[in-house]
């Protein structure tokens, strides 16, 4: 049965059907052809599934909140901010992208929202300063990469639900790795900005600091609502993010007056064209995990996977492989969807913290948004700059060794990444 299902599912991958779709006619195959399974149960499994989850709910309407931020003038603050902080050294305009990343992930929890808001401000101006172009592309995507892992991840919200585990534990596992990934890609913008002699921006004054930092407050604010209100138990997540869409609808208009409020009904649709795929993707994945859970394929896997890699490094180092394999022609919550079910068990047998086997997972899919051939925000760094995918290949590689390495470094340190919850009293 479980035979029957990914073969089906990988031919309409290689004829070129969307992943959602594949997986729904898989399913839907499998239940023809094995009469032990009824038709009925694959749009029954696609309701159900997306109807008794109320985490899944925050997931658009964080999507929401970083759309709406996004356009305003958040983002805007958020790089003056950075810009008094870490612009006076060599390259400062390349430190300033980083850490301007760092502060909106944790506003948009979104990769493609950072690399849109941020690179398509940050891009133009590093080469008006005397950047070239591909080095200021190259970093703008990859910099991105920083937004899915800190919270408020949409990713960590997809495997929390998959793997059954708490949020806030999720979110609180984000943060150290987040500013890892972002100091790690800081040493390859220290070398190149150096050899290059890249341009220093001028120190602020302390009257300077001062005013910016008081602009920024209310866009920083968001995190803090968001982490603040979860942490402490005020919301749950899906609440945490239906204040952070009222206070990212109330804040930009009103205090920074870069927002059109006809910008809204675009911004509306873009954010449940994209919840829209998600919710269908989670839909179809629930349908083709039943049939494999009731094959018990999942566990035929886990078995095979225990035999070659009994050890729990050797495992995660495994995923990491597959996941980067992934990552070129899938996306981040379409891996977690797909793998997550197979993999979850095979990790808690050998040992490894569903935390911390979730972190992996999140930072490794991350890095599919920008691997070629699928990688979204190469794709909107490519549109922002003009720039051919072959161009950006080179300049690329030396953030993603960066990026990779940290990786290896978590999944070697498994307390990284556990530190911060344990800490909280959200894992024992």
């Amino acid at each position: 049965m479980a035979e029957t299902l990914l073969i089906v599912f990988g031919i309409f991958i290689l004829l070129g059907m969307p992943i959602s779709i594949a997986m729904a006619v898989g399913a839907l195959g499998a239940s023809f052809l094995y009469p032990a399974l009824n038709p009925i149960i694959i749009p029954t499994r696609f309701v159900g599934l997306l109807s008794d989850s109320y985490l899944l709910l925050s997931a658009p309407l964080f999507i929401l909140a970083g759309n709406i931020a996004a356009r305003g003038g958040v983002a805007r603050a958020i790089i003056d901010l950075a810009t008094v902080l870490v612009g006076r050294f060599r390259g400062g305009l390349a430190y300033v992208n980083l850490a301007s990343s760092m502060f909106f992930g944790g506003i948009s929890g979104s990769a493609v929202a950072d690399v849109s808001a941020l690179g398509t401000f940050l891009i133009p101006q590093m080469v008006r300063k005397g950047y070239h172009l591909d080095f200021a592309t190259a970093l703008s995507v990859s910099a991105a990469v920083v937004a899915p892992i800190i919270p408020p991840s949409i990713i960590a919200v997809i495997y929390a639900w998959m793997a059954d585990q708490s949020v806030a534990a999720m979110f609180a596992a984000g943060v150290i790795p987040g500013i890892l990934v972002g100091v790690g890609m800081g040493v390859p913008v220290f070398v190149i900005a150096r050899k290059r002699r890249y341009p220093k921006e001028p120190p602020p004054t302390l009257q300077q600091f001062k005013t910016v930092l008081y602009q920024a407050l209310p866009a920083l604010m968001i995190p803090i609502i968001i982490m603040g209100g979860i942490l402490f138990g005020w919301f749950t997540p899906t609440e945490a993010a239906a204040v952070a869409v009222v206070y990212a609808l109330v804040v930009p208009p009103l205090l920074y007056r870069d927002s059109s409020w006809r910008e809204l009904p675009k911004i509306f649709a873009d954010s449940a064209r994209l919840s829209g795929v998600i919710g269908l993707i989670i839909g179809f994945v629930g349908a083709f995990g039943w049939v494999l859970t009731y094959s018990k394929f999942p566990f035929r896997v886990a078995e095979s996977i225990a035999t070659i890699a009994p050890h729990w490094w050797l495992f995660i180092m495994m995923v990491i492989v597959l996941y980067l394999i992934l990552g070129t022609f899938l996306t981040p919550s379409e891996i977690i969807l797909v793998t997550v079910p197979v993999l979850l068990p095979v990790a808690m047998a050998v040992g490894v913290d569903p935390i911390h086997f979730g972190l992996i997972c999140v930072v490794a899919s991350a890095v599919g948004h920008i691997t070629p051939p699928v990688g979204l925000c190469l794709f909107v760094g490519m549109a922002i700059s003009g720039l051919s995918m072959d161009t950006l290949m080179r300049p690329l590689l030396p953030f993603l060794a960066a990026i990779v390495t940290v990786l290896l470094v978590l999944a070697t340190f498994p307390e990284i990444s556990l530190f911060l919850p344990r800490w909280l009293g959200f894992i024992h």
